[in-house]
């Protein structure tokens, strides 16, 4: 329960991300903002990266080939994740772009991580991964809103469900070789940041000299970015990167009920079932042993 609890907090510091972008000054793009996002987040963990590998004397040679490729496989994905996911919910709208998206997740990591890792999904994560995408479509569903299902769209969903599955299991991965938590976080995020630096600048980012810019900015790369992340994969140590997926379904009720609390959205029927059934979800899977064995070493 305890690294549940874990991937449960990051999740919940995820979930804030869409609430933090309405306060955003206006003219920021969600682009922008998203790169802006992970530029400054990653490279404040590439930093401390560096300084923490400084200090023990470590150097790249000690990096095998495909832990670099891990990283750098991790890091893509993470860009990738965050264009195709905004602009799925573009083209289909907020409501069918999420629960592809999000809903899918689970699934492909599961897929994944039982070839790559060896590790098949059991039938409790199997229930509450039901549950959990089960909650996400009704939190995303909206009476009063035209659902329009585009072939593109879905595709883009299902390759930001697929980047955001490939990074969960080759941070296991990383882990399962004996990396410490915080390095895995620091490597991704630190080399993620660079290619974000560059989208950035080619868009418009005058908002960031703003102080509602700098403030925005600054939660979402070190809350919602930083410390999210490292709860995440701290978390993963005690369970699958299927699991992981599956309680990080929390993170849209987390933004539910931060919309309805901070954005005044309202709080229907269907949406306090949703918020239930991935309560549901997270808990039948806080209730589960882990099922990788492998040992790693312990974060100092």
């Amino acid at each position: 329960m305890k690294y549940a609890l874990l991937v449960l907090a990051g999740a919940v510091l995820y979930g804030t991300t869409g609430t933090s972008q309405a306060f955003a000054p206006d003219g920021a793009s969600s682009m922008s903002i998203g790169s802006a996002r992970l530029a400054f987040g990653g490279l404040i963990m590439g930093t401390l990266g560096c300084i923490s590998w400084w200090r023990r004397r470590a150097t790249l040679t000690q990096l095998s080939w495909r832990e670099a490729l891990a990283i750098t496989i991790g890091a893509g994905v993470v860009l990738i994740y965050q264009s195709t996911f905004f602009a799925a919910t573009r083209v289909n709208g907020v409501m069918v772009g999420t629960v592809i998206a999000l809903g899918s997740s689970p699934v492909f990591t599961g897929l994944i991580e039982w070839v790559v890792l060896k590790t098949r999904p059991s039938l409790r994560w199997m229930l509450a991964t039901v549950l959990a995408v089960v909650g996400v479509a009704a939190l995303s569903w909206s009476t009063g809103s035209r659902v329009q299902v585009d072939p593109w769209g879905v595709i883009l969903a299902l390759i930001s469900g697929a980047c955001y599955a490939t990074l969960a299991v080759a941070t296991k991965w990383l882990l399962n070789r004996g990396w410490r938590s915080t390095d895995v976080a620091m490597a991704v995020m630190g080399v993620g940041s660079l290619p974000a630096f560059l989208i950035l600048s080619m868009s418009d980012s005058s908002w960031l000299a703003t102080p509602r810019g700098i403030a925005v900015t600054s939660w979402m790369a070190i809350a919602t970015l930083c410390i999210a992340y490292m709860l995440t994969v701290a978390g993963m140590r005690g369970m699958t990167a299927a699991s992981t997926t599956t309680v990080g379904l929390a993170e849209p009720a987390t933004a539910t009920l931060l919309g309805v609390v901070v954005l005044s959205e309202p709080l229907t029927l269907t949406r306090v079932l949703g918020l239930a059934a991935i309560i549901g979800g997270v808990v039948v899977l806080g209730l589960t042993k882990a099922s990788s064995t492998t040992q790693v070493p312990q974060d100092s």
